[in-house]
């Protein structure tokens, strides 16, 4: 079994890291507060309260009562038997996402959801504050029939940020999570994603209590053997194929909070003739603003940091006034697959896409394990280990809801020899 569950087909978009400037802004006004019950989330690394949103989201706000309580029939992944009178999530394990985490799977790999997902509801309620409580888009199987949106049927967040990067990847907001809730999702999000979704020891819900108006709150619930947890964690993936070390030109990557420094790896010739291209001017790129060609000019110094993940990674951002917003400057090319290079270890130098064929100058640095965006982007260079370290630093700046610094991060200069 696999703890790590369904990162990337849950639709949080964790290995999403071509960002378009342009976001959807929810109708949501800043005053909206949820009027339902109360639900209490007791876990292995401490509560979570969160009101819920009964008046904008009642489909998913019955359907998450009715799997906590037990009087939703659901689906047992391990037998395919139906399950009555007994509550879903006690004893589940708990994952890390982006800006949160994740909940709702009993088996790993989004097979263990409590059955089959439902049309979802337009709440109207956005990422503009952390602890949302979102019950996940359904994302249905490539080349699927196209059809109405549809809900999960047990998977659930808990943001620990305000990110609007969740409005692009769907989900609905059905409850509001306080301050101290806000604090145990951030520290079980660090503590799972830190270790790339791969604890020792599972960190899982206890139990989850629905406390309606005018009731106390619950004693906090005993914890349940972590020998009955479901999932239960699985080791670390190990390649069969020894990754290799980098050995090519070191890139110097001057910043305004510090000097990053990183090996290239000669097995990704394209990815490296690229960024050296692009960094001492040799290769010609055309300015998105003007559609110029650009000649000897130097693409990366000036720029700056556009987006910052604590526990996920640091992206540079496009030129200023790029009026697409999408970083195009004149070229694409595709990802380039080594036998063995995975995001094994801190410090992965990587090219940031939109899908397949669309790099083009945007780079990011891993600052975790993070095996779940195998196959899908170029690594190009491994960064030292202090180098993780200025990483990890510019990673926690304060940040705006999409994720950009509110002082810019700057790229001063950089280089390859």
């Amino acid at each position: 079994m696999v703890f790590a569950i369904g990162l990337v087909a849950a639709g949080v978009g964790v290995a999403q890291t071509h960002v378009v400037a342009k976001h959807s802004e929810a109708p949501v006004a800043k005053d909206v507060a949820p009027t339902g019950a109360t639900v209490v989330i007791d876990t292995t690394m401490g509560r979570m309260v969160c009101r819920l949103y009964e008046k904008e989201a009642p489909t998913t706000v019955a359907n998450f009562i009715g799997l906590v309580e037990g009087s939703k029939d659901w689906k047992d992944p391990a037998t395919d038997k139906m399950v009555h009178g007994k509550p879903f999530y006690d004893g589940t394990g708990l994952a890390g996402v982006t800006d949160g985490l994740m909940g709702g799977d009993r088996l790993g790999g989004l097979m263990g959801t409590a059955g089959a997902p439902f049309v979802a509801e337009k709440s109207g309620l956005g990422f503009d504050r952390a602890g949302r409580l979102v019950m996940a888009k359904f994302v249905p199987e490539p080349g699927s029939p196209k059809g109405p949106v549809m809900s999960s049927s047990s998977v659930f967040y808990v943001t620990d940020h305000a990110d609007k990067e969740y409005e692009r990847r769907g989900g609905t907001v059905f409850g509001q999570c306080d301050d101290a809730a806000v604090a145990v999702a951030g520290a079980i999000s660090h503590a799972l994603l830190s270790v790339d979704n791969h604890p020792a020891e599972p960190i899982a819900i206890n139990h989850i209590a629905v406390v309606r108006e005018g009731e106390e709150l619950p004693a906090v619930a005993a914890a349940v053997p972590l020998a009955q947890v479901t999932p239960q964690p699985a080791p670390m993936p190990t390649s069969v194929v020894p990754a290799p070390e980098p050995t090519g030109p070191t890139a110097v990557i001057d910043t305004s909070m510090g000097v990053i420094t990183c090996r290239l790896f000669k097995e990704t010739p394209i990815a490296v003739a690229n960024f050296v291209g692009l960094a001492d001017g040799t290769k010609v790129w055309t300015n998105p603003a003007t559609h110029k060609a650009m000649r000897g000019k130097r693409f990366y110094d000036g720029l700056t940091f556009g987006r910052v993940i604590p526990d996920f990674m640091i992206q540079n951002a496009d030129m200023p006034g790029d009026p697409g917003g999408d970083g195009d400057i004149g070229f694409h090319f595709g990802v380039e697959t080594v036998p063995g290079l995975t995001f094994d270890r801190p410090g992965r130098l990587a090219y940031a896409n939109g899908g397949p064929d669309t790099n083009q100058s945007e780079f990011f640095i891993s600052e975790h394990p993070m095996h779940r965006l195998d196959g899908g982007y170029t690594i190009f260079g491994q960064c030292d280990d202090a180098s993780v370290k200025v990483v990890e630093a510019i990673a926690r700046v304060p940040r705006d809801e999409k994720n950009k610094p509110l002082t810019a991060v700057v790229i001063r200069k950089v280089s390859a020899h």
